[in-house]
């Protein structure tokens, strides 16, 4: 079990989890206003509440916001140790959302590491999330896709062909998806690939999108090759 505590002068949460496993479902214990409001910062991080202890503690120590409104958080129960070594998978759903974004191939590390720079000025005021969205740097489709699997999965996510992955997670437009569509019907070879080619998406984004799929507990597993 492990149990990490955030006090402020008005207020105290408390954040549950039983078992051992690499990642556990988080339950937020406190005030109803304050329950959602860090619930949302994890939501928004993390893509779900189901999190990896160390990560989550990590994370509560060094949030922004998390500072602004609350002590340094208190591990009440728990083994951290323990969940480092259980940590070691490395899953995709476990990576902040700059890295899910690097790794999907949407962006360049270089592109983020200046996005980061941008955005240094809001963080007080916004989610790094809310400021690609504001900013239109990412497709809000593909935002919505990394910050809440569940919702696609809903949606067939999983069944559907590459080409129409992209399509309407606004990467491509359907002019370009019909264009390597008949060129892959004069030439063959994988859409992706041939979407690459074009210039529309990178490698990385086609062999991402390829793979990656929504799995029964609604977050996104991915292993690169």
């Amino acid at each position: 079990m492990y149990r990490f505590r955030l006090t402020s002068p008005q207020v105290q949460l408390e954040l549950v989890a039983n078992g051992q496993a690499p990642r556990l479902p988080f339950q937020v214990i406190g005030p109803t206003t304050e329950v959602a409001f860090l619930e949302e910062l994890i939501e928004e991080n993390f893509g779900s509440l189901t999190v990896n202890p160390q990560q989550l503690y990590a994370f509560l120590g060094q949030d922004s916001w998390v500072q602004e409104f609350f002590q340094p958080p208190q591990l009440v129960e728990g083994d951290l140790n323990a969940a480092a070594g259980a940590s070691g998978n490395g899953s995709f759903q476990s990576q902040t959302l700059g890295n899910k974004l690097v790794q999907a191939g949407v962006l360049e590390l270089e592109e983020l590491e200046q996005l980061l720079e941008d955005y240094r000025p809001f963080a007080e005021t916004q989610r790094f999330g809310e400021f690609l969205r504001l900013n239109l740097q990412v497709p809000p489709q593909i935002l919505d896709l990394l910050l809440n699997p569940a919702l696609f999965d809903e949606q067939g996510f999983n069944e559907k062909r590459l080409g129409q992955r992209l399509l309407e997670l606004g990467a491509i437009s359907s002019e370009q998806l019909n264009q390597a569509l008949e060129q892959q019907r004069q030439r063959g070879g994988r859409i992706g690939e041939i979407l690459a080619a074009n210039g529309h998406i990178s490698p990385t984004m086609a062999r991402f999108f390829s793979l990656a799929r929504v799995n029964e507990r609604g977050e996104i597993d991915y292993l690169a090759a």
